[in-house]
């Protein structure tokens, strides 16, 4: 017997609901326990909701269903509020003092020092990379020491200035080896701590060490004193992740200065900002993405106050 009319399903009904489950994990996804890493993984892609949302939405527009568009409009909404501010162009006010770029070189790769004349033609005052080896250490420094005669290099993280660096420290973060370093620049207005971090890398039920080393530089970085602060670097740790926000507490990140989220990896195409310059003390008037240019890693750029 033919169902009847009244008896039958709602057009979109199931488009609706998951437009409403959709919504509901983007609202309190905080409350997904953190088994092995997994949550710190789906966070870091959270931004990608919006291809599930357009996917319904087309789904509601098929059905020409009233509750599937208003459970769209909600999730829309929603993503909306967490990610449109970051998804705009953050205003460029004034002009910087100095500038930082930073990038992840990938180890091994044998553009290293090509990479690294690429990123010194844009003329920043400090140049900040991650993932030297032997090899690369050695080529990179012999393409920045004319230009840039102050460094310091801790195990796979360098730093180059071309103002005088002093009081540098090496750190481990509880790695067991060290991977990062604090240093004094005199930079203009001031000294500026400046610390280069490596924070390491987030696999599948194997995040430990990326959430040891980010606790103990939130530590340092609450403890230290200094007026004006700038940690820069490859976290491994994208901006959605909650294992970064005891970190976002203490210190600042200005959104991207052009239109997008500003994700820097993997440098074909871009799917999370796993590298970042926060602050404090200091005023960002303008961040940048740079292109791909040969690493796994899309640079890095700031302009600071």
């Amino acid at each position: 017997m033919p169902v009847s009319r009244s008896r039958r399903r709602p057009r979109g009904v199931l488009t609706g609901i998951a437009a409403l489950a959709v919504a509901a994990f983007l609202l309190w996804h905080g409350m997904l326990p953190d088994l092995g890493g997994a949550a710190s993984l789906v966070e870091s892609f959270l931004p990608w909701a919006f291809a599930l949302i357009a996917l319904l939405a087309l789904s509601a527009l098929f059905r020409l269903s009233l509750f599937a568009g208003l459970g769209v409009a909600a999730a829309a909404a929603v993503w909306w509020s967490l990610f449109g501010a970051a998804l705009l162009p953050a205003a460029t006010v004034g002009a910087p003092a100095f500038t930082v770029v930073s990038e992840n070189l990938r180890a091994g790769n044998p553009h290293a020092a090509e990479i690294a004349r690429e990123l010194a033609a844009r003329d920043p005052d400090l140049i900040a990379l991650q993932e030297l080896d032997q090899t690369s250490r050695d080529a990179v420094s012999d393409a920045l020491d004319a230009d840039y005669p102050y460094s310091a290099i801790v195990g796979t993280v360098g730093l180059w200035s071309t103002h005088p660096i002093h009081d540098e420290q090496r750190l481990d973060l509880g790695l067991g080896w060290d991977r990062a370093l604090s240093v004094d620049v005199d930079t203009p207005g001031g000294t500026t701590r400046v610390y280069a971090v490596h924070l390491a890398s987030v696999r599948p039920g194997e995040s430990a060490a990326r959430d040891e080393m980010m606790k103990e530089l939130t530590s340092t970085v609450a403890a230290d004193d200094a007026a004006r602060l700038l940690v820069v670097g490859d976290f491994n740790t994208a901006t959605t992740d909650r294992t970064l926000a005891p970190l976002f507490a203490e210190l600042g990140e200005k959104a991207d200065s052009e239109l997008g989220l500003g994700f820097t990896w993997p440098s074909a195409f871009p799917a999370a900002r796993l590298d970042h310059a926060l602050v404090r003390g200091l005023s960002t008037v303008s961040s940048t993405v740079l292109p791909a240019n040969g690493s796994d890693h899309r640079g890095i750029e700031v302009g600071l106050r």
